[in-house]
């Protein structure tokens, strides 16, 4: 079981550096995609590229170097994991503050504020990786130690969740609400196949919202379940709980750059320039050969 989780956890972190590497690269070097949500979806995507890094191939390292000091990669490990945490949270905020209030998006989300709550999420899990460190350090006493990771990992993630269940239901709603008023405008101007299409339109956003919280979600409920157990109660399979964790906190990091990212359409439209069409290789085919027979026939 344990070789298993081993090979799944180094396939999901392979996927996740490949996956975000390729999402920030394609931010970062195209112009087009220079917008204040799509900084967001950068920084989440760095995040989730340390957490690839971080987790697995460092603990591979970890464990077969004599170098390794395990209280700094502890402190490392939740760095990157709590990093994307709060990303995401940066990011729900800013679709939450676009959608619900854009007025206000508009008004307030000017040049630098989206690299102020960027470098935000990034100072919040570093100094919660510094006080774990700092107090593994301070403290030898396993229950010391629980108690800060407890704190310091449980408490973190479970304030998230909440705000993130919170923002996504309330984007939920103000949709819902645009939806219908969207509908009746366009029953009053008799156009009832365009208010179907637009209902269908929200109906799939919606579905599409409650299923990456739901993944989210579960995920981390699951998490957060088997930290206090390790901590606990389930100290005859802490190993393989340990190892359950960490292929969780992958797979989340590896699935994000396809939900938040290669999902949105101006990503994906970069995305679709990449790949070569058969039908542009037809076309070009085919003028080549009517420019050859009409040579041909000019000779």
């Amino acid at each position: 079981m344990e070789d298993l989780l081993n090979i799944l956890g180094w396939l999901l972190s392979v996927v996740t550096v490949i996956g975000n590497g390729f999402v920030a690269l394609l931010i970062a070097k195209n112009h087009r995609l220079y917008s204040s949500a799509n900084w967001f979806v950068l920084s989440l995507a760095v995040a989730d590229f340390g957490v690839g890094i971080a987790v697995f191939p460092s603990s591979y390292l970890c464990n077969y170097s004599m170098a390794c000091n395990l209280r700094v990669y502890v402190a490392f490990f939740w760095f990157f994991l709590h990093s994307s945490v709060t990303n995401l949270c940066s990011l729900t905020w800013d679709r939450y503050i676009a959608i619900v209030h854009p007025y206000k998006y508009s008004n307030s989300m000017g040049k630098r504020r989206p690299g102020m709550v960027i470098l935000i999420a990034w100072l919040i899990p570093f100094s919660i990786a510094l006080s774990l460190l700092v107090g593994m350090y301070a403290s030898t006493s396993y229950t010391t130690q629980s108690v800060l990771l407890i704190v310091g990992v449980s408490a973190f993630d479970i304030i998230c969740c909440v705000l993130l269940f919170y923002a996504v239901v309330r984007i939920l709603i103000v949709a819902r609400a645009r939806s219908h008023e969207v509908s009746e405008r366009a029953l009053q101007v008799h156009s009832i196949e365009f208010s179907n299409s637009q209902r269908r339109g929200k109906n799939i956003t919606a579905r599409f919202i409650i299923a990456l919280v739901v993944f989210f979600l579960g995920c981390y409920v699951a998490v957060n379940y088997l930290v206090l157990c390790i901590n606990f109660t389930c100290h005859s399979t802490r190993d393989q709980a340990a190892h359950v964790v960490t292929c969780l906190l992958v797979l989340n990091s590896a699935v994000n750059p396809f939900v938040y990212a290669l999902l949105k359409k101006d990503i994906k439209e970069e995305i679709l320039k990449l790949i070569p069409r058969g039908d542009n290789h037809r076309v070009r085919s085919s003028a080549t050969t009517t420019a050859f027979v009409s040579g041909a026939a000019y000779n």
